[in-house]
């Protein structure tokens, strides 16, 4: 009698389950983007010369950091489910420098040294506003969010390691850190489709990313240890070339 009634029931609701599943499928979840391209990165790079984390180390007092600009990959994602605003997942990939110190007075008759090398990745977040509609052949945006900055495979240079050896002030190799960053980010966009039928776009934009970090760098001494610190900010500049595939 159970399983009468069990069968009765399922096959009264199986009319709105087909109905649920029918509504589903011709729900309009907007467009999904997948682009992938190059990015130009112009770092800042402003630093606070090194310092011990009360005294200045005269040797270092007023160093500035060079280092340069660099290109790289990037991959995004973005979903648009309404006309005029949409998401956007982004990452780009490893960016690498070399980094000197300028007005350096440690070593007689040198003014410039080199520091090391580090590598940054760059994750993005973003909420983007469209103003024109969906049929545009080119559609600009607008977006703003947050960004985690990786900065990693940190290595500290040979002559600087030397630096620290000769000078007294470490006993042995020294190890070099500069940690992650969370900040802010904004971008400008605009996306270029061939024709009104081609799911394929062109894409450029223009990033701003708010990117500070703390650098330490940890030596041996007689004593135990000690560090040397500085405050840099790599906030850059960015510009994707991209190509991207709607579906």
């Amino acid at each position: 009698m159970k399983l009468i009634r069990l069968t009765m029931a399922v096959t009264a609701l199986m009319p709105l389950f087909a109905q649920a599943q029918q509504s589903w499928r011709e729900v309009d979840w907007g467009n999904l983007i997948v682009r992938a391209g190059g990015t130009y990165i112009h770092p800042r790079g402003d630093a606070t010369s090194l310092q011990y984390p009360i005294l200045q180390n005269w040797d270092l007092f007023r160093t500035r950091w060079d280092f340069d600009s660099d290109t790289t990959w990037n991959l995004s994602v973005a979903w648009q489910p309404m006309d005029h605003w949409g998401f956007e997942l982004m990452h780009i990939f490893n960016a690498q420098y070399d980094i000197q110190l300028s007005r350096f007075t440690g070593i007689p008759g040198r003014d410039l040294i080199e520091l090391g090398k580090f590598e940054v990745t760059t994750s993005n977040a973003f909420i983007n506003w469209y103003p024109l509609q969906p049929d545009c052949l080119g559609r600009p945006y607008f977006g703003v969010g947050v960004n985690y900055t990786d900065f990693r495979d940190m290595q500290l240079s040979h002559d600087f390691n030397r630096f620290l050896i000769d000078s007294d002030v470490s006993t042995g190799p020294a190890d070099f850190n500069m940690g992650y960053s969370w900040g802010w980010a904004a971008q400008v966009g605009v996306d270029f489709t061939y024709s009104r039928s081609t799911p394929w776009l062109a894409n450029v934009a223009v990033l701003y990313l708010d990117s500070d970090t703390n650098t330490r760098i940890t030596f041996p001494t007689e004593l135990g240890y000690d560090h040397l610190r500085a405050k840099v900010d790599y906030d850059p500049w960015m510009l994707n070339l991209s190509i991207g595939y709607r579906f």
